[in-house]
């Protein structure tokens, strides 16, 4: 896991990240969101509060940070199954159980999303903006480029994004007209949790 490499580094709610505190990235779940998950491997479960966005890796459901992790007793192996509940919405209110069975958890954290970004299923895209969609995010540049070179085998054409230490792996110049159809190939090849930002208008 990478916690080391964000610690102190703002989230996506632009809270900084903080590797012992217990918190967790999501995909959707408003910022606030408390989650009570539980390693289906150990039985051992931890409370987190959702302050980031992610994972941008297919089949992952969240990523928690160093301090949840070690609660899960999931240092080792950096992966498990767990089962997710909300136990509280942004204002207080109660929750239910979210999935049964997710999997697997990643101890990661910090997306250091831009504040324009926004989730793929919040945008209304037009004919004239051209737009980018954000897949991954790596602290290890071998690791960005070996993704990136998953992508390409895929027939997509990626490129790389350079943010301080990170490099994020983005499909860029898409046009409005293409959009629909760009996120319909990553959905089919089993790429969820992207990130869509305008890239120019």
């Amino acid at each position: 896991f990478y916690a080391e490499d964000f610690h102190g580094r703002p989230t996506a709610s632009g809270e900084l990240f903080d590797m012992n505190a217990l918190t967790a990235a999501h995909k959707t779940l408003p910022f606030g969101t408390m989650l009570e998950i539980c390693n289906l491997e150990n039985g051992k479960k931890v409370t987190v509060r959702v302050n980031d966005r992610g994972p941008f890796i297919p089949n992952r459901e969240i990523d928690v940070s160093k301090g949840a992790a070690e609660k899960l007793d999931m240092i080792s192996s950096g992966v498990a199954r767990v089962s997710i509940r909300k136990t509280a919405g942004p204002s207080g209110q109660a929750g239910t159980l979210l999935v049964k069975t997710a999997g697997p958890v990643t101890t990661t954290s910090a997306s250091s999303t831009k504040p324009n970004t926004v989730l793929a299923n919040e945008i209304k895209p037009g004919n004239t903006a051209l737009w980018r969609i954000q897949l991954a995010a790596f602290s290890n540049e071998p690791n960005a480029t070996r993704f990136a070179g998953k992508l390409r085998s895929e027939g997509f054409n990626p490129a790389f994004e350079k943010l301080n230490d990170i490099t994020r792996v983005v499909l860029s110049g898409i046009k409005g007209t293409e959009l629909t159809a760009t996120k319909s190939r990553l959905d089919g090849a089993g790429y969820t949790g992207y990130l869509v930002r305008v890239e120019s208008r």
